[in-house]
């Protein structure tokens, strides 16, 4: 304290931490990055645990069995489709509900595709859905098990076992005394868009794309909700699916629910289809790794912000909500349907204990595995590290700059005065020259990184004005080009998908060229007129805090964002040298926007068929063009924001750092 007190002390402190924030700012990003992967290894990490006791998965003992044969049921489903193999079988399937003795319904919406995809036509759906009253309560409160309905055309895997394994467990449910909670059992179609046409039907909720039909008959509050992807037979394992919509995670204590329920009867589950570390394994350099990788996995289906399953659209409206998957093996599985059957039992048994909505236990966490996982108190730290590197070299920046105003206002008042006041002795003046002197040390520290002579360079927020007025203007042209680009392609008969592509391929391409169409030249030279240590330090600040912003949201998806961006733009900065420059311009490119896409399409397209790179490489242009549209159509479906956090935060703040590379023109 009494260091910082002496203006002097004060002075030198902070000259030597501008001094040397290079080495700090990539001190933070290893540390950070290297802490953060650190994770995953077990002694860093916690052991999962159940917050809400009233669940008792303990106590549940499972007593289901199949009444019917499971192949009559597939036999008749199958009878069923050659009738009409696109829609769900929604007449059989009202009939087996009523037979049980549920209130069954059936709820027909239709579809608005956005973007003029299929030319303003209304696409039909069914969802059929049936009902068990609860004789201890008066319908306030309710679960939910629900099926997607895949038909024989459809590239997913069936989910026969799934419908089988509902009307096994409603007739079974209809017996039983002690339910406290109604359960709906629901079959969707059309996937994610039938379950969000539902959902918005049961809670009113207005759509101008998916237009839900009304719901003949609703039950009350919804706590929680199991999605079955179970094919027919051959079940070697499960697979649990818990990312949601925009990054949201279930509540932990469902998960736990599911895999502890799971192991109690001998059912092997994993996280994207990666097998737990054993424990005498645990602390060995192949569990770290199988630890890492699952963990990664798990990170990477968060950051793309599209839910797994079904389940994810529950999170939207505060719903608790996982898929379990059966995976199938053309050999013969260990786990029948009557097996799964009992998972899935004793799942709903112990939601029926619950008091009141989850709210205990962690709702935000990266699993290394189904049995450890990482809090938010221990993510945050590296993360935080991580973004540091920025704020310090922000902070540098502006102390720079702060130093160096005051010291041309210290410059012009002696002038003044020097001009009314007689001449001091010579023992002041060299005691005047010595503080300047120190000033100056610290006023050179922006101007020492860019290799440049700035004795007229301009200063001040006006001249950076134009380059970000650019960039924000880049943004609104990307969100609302879809809407333009499809409009044009309609007349010209240009497919969609190729329209928006193409289109923003263009504009990514103009958007290179902007620095040098916004900035001023000089007569003498060919410098960019604008203070880009001002504009550099603004945009740091900026990506910090969308960065820290993101991470409340979606951790996995700030993580690479911030690995990727953080070292390029603390190293972009104004230079002479020929190499140095398109050095910058490279890595750059290297983590824009489009690059940034492209290289997630290439990692999503590894598990598909490919026989060398190039074909690999065509595979993924392909799939970045749909995924382009799916995701502009997610946005409009489901309320994605992955398209508008690219077009308002990612772009315009790469454009600027675009910029910066061309204060010196070539």
């Amino acid at each position: 304290m009494g260091l910082l007190s002496n203006p002097k002390s004060r002075q030198k402190i902070i000259g030597a931490v501008t001094k040397y924030n290079n080495v700090l700012s990539a001190a933070c990003y290893i540390v950070g990055v290297i802490w953060f992967l650190a994770l995953a290894y077990p002694p860093l990490n916690a052991k999962t645990y159940f917050s809400e006791n009233a669940l008792l998965p303990g106590v549940v003992e499972s007593g289901f069995f199949f009444e019917d044969s499971s192949e009559a049921y597939i036999a008749e489903i199958k009878e069923e489709l050659k009738k009409d193999k696109r829609n769900v079988p929604r007449d059989w399937l009202f009939e087996k509900f009523r037979e049980i003795g549920l209130d069954a319904y059936i709820q027909n919406y239709t579809v608005k595709y956005p973007l003029q995809i299929v030319r303003g036509q209304l696409v039909p759906g069914q969802n059929v859905y049936a009902i068990l009253r609860a004789r201890r309560a008066a319908s306030t409160e309710a679960v939910v098990l629900s099926v997607p309905f895949r038909s024989k055309t459809s590239d997913l895997p069936q989910t026969y076992g799934g419908i089988i394994v509902m009307l096994g467990l409603a007739k079974y449910f209809m017996r039983q005394p002690y339910w406290s909670k109604d359960i709906i059992f629901l079959v969707t179609d059309h996937e994610q868009i039938g379950m969000q046409a539902w959902l918005d039907g049961y809670h009113e909720v207005q759509s101008d794309y998916i237009q839900p039909g009304e719901l003949p008959g609703r039950s009350g509050q919804i706590q929680a909700a199991i999605n079955l992807e179970v094919p027919d037979a051959n079940i070697k394992y499960f697979n649990v699916k818990i990312e949601g919509l925009n990054g949201q995670l279930p509540n932990l204590d469902l998960v736990n629910l599911v895999v502890r329920l799971c192991h109690k009867n001998n059912v092997d589950v994993m996280l994207h289809n990666s097998r737990d570390v054993p424990q005498w394994e645990a602390e060995t350099v192949a569990g770290f790794q199988q630890s890492a990788k699952t963990m990664l996995k798990m990170m990477w289906a968060q950051a793309s912000g599209l839910p797994s399953g079904n389940h994810g659209l529950f999170h939207r409206f505060h719903i608790e909500a996982v898929t379990l998957e059966g995976i199938r093996r053309k050999k013969t599985g260990k786990i029948s349907l009557a097996v799964t059957g009992r998972v899935v039992e004793g799942i709903f048994r112990s939601l029926n204990n619950l008091l009141e909505r989850f709210h205990q236990s962690f709702f935000f966490y990266i699993l290394p595995g189904t049995e450890r996982y990482v809090s938010i108190g221990l993510y945050m730290i590296p993360f935080g590290i991580i973004c540091a590197s920025c704020l310090v070299k922000a902070i540098a920046l502006w102390v720079g700059l702060c130093q160096r105003e005051t010291a041309k206002t210290e410059k012009n008042t002696e002038e003044k005065a020097g001009e009314t006041e007689p001449k001091a002795d010579d023992g002041q003046k060299n005691e005047e020259k010595g503080e300047k002197l120190d000033k100056a040390s610290l006023n050179k520290i922006v101007d020492e990184e860019t290799e440049l002579d700035f004795e007229d360079k301009p200063e001040g927020v006006i001249t950076i004005l134009p380059l970000m007025l650019s960039s924000v203007i880049m943004a609104l042209l990307c969100y609302t080009g879809p809407e333009l680009l499809s409009n044009m392609a309609v007349p010209f008969k240009m497919n969609i998908e190729d329209g928006i592509f193409f289109g923003f391929l263009a504009l990514f391409t103009a958007s290179l060229l902007f620095p040098r169409m916004v900035a001023r030249r000089t007569a003498d030279d060919k410098r960019l007129l604008f203070d880009w240590a001002l504009l550099k330090a603004v945009t740091l600040i900026f990506q910090s805090l969308v960065l820290f912003s993101l991470a409340l949201l979606n951790i996995s998806l700030a993580f690479f964002l911030a690995v990727l961006f953080v070292p390029v733009s603390v190293i972009v900065h104004p230079s002479k040298k020929w190499y140095s420059r398109w050095g910058q311009k490279l890595m750059l490119l290297a983590v824009s926007p489009l690059t940034i896409l492209y290289a997630a399409a290439i990692i999503s397209s590894l598990n598909s068929e490919y026989r060398n790179v190039l074909e690999l490489l065509y595979i993924s242009w392909n799939n970045l063009s749909q995924g382009l549209l799916l995701s502009m159509v997610d946005k409009y479906f489901f309320g994605s924001w992955l398209f508008t956090l690219f077009s308002f935060a990612v772009l315009p703040n790469w454009l600027t750092f675009w910029g910066i590379s061309f204060c010196e023109a070539v």
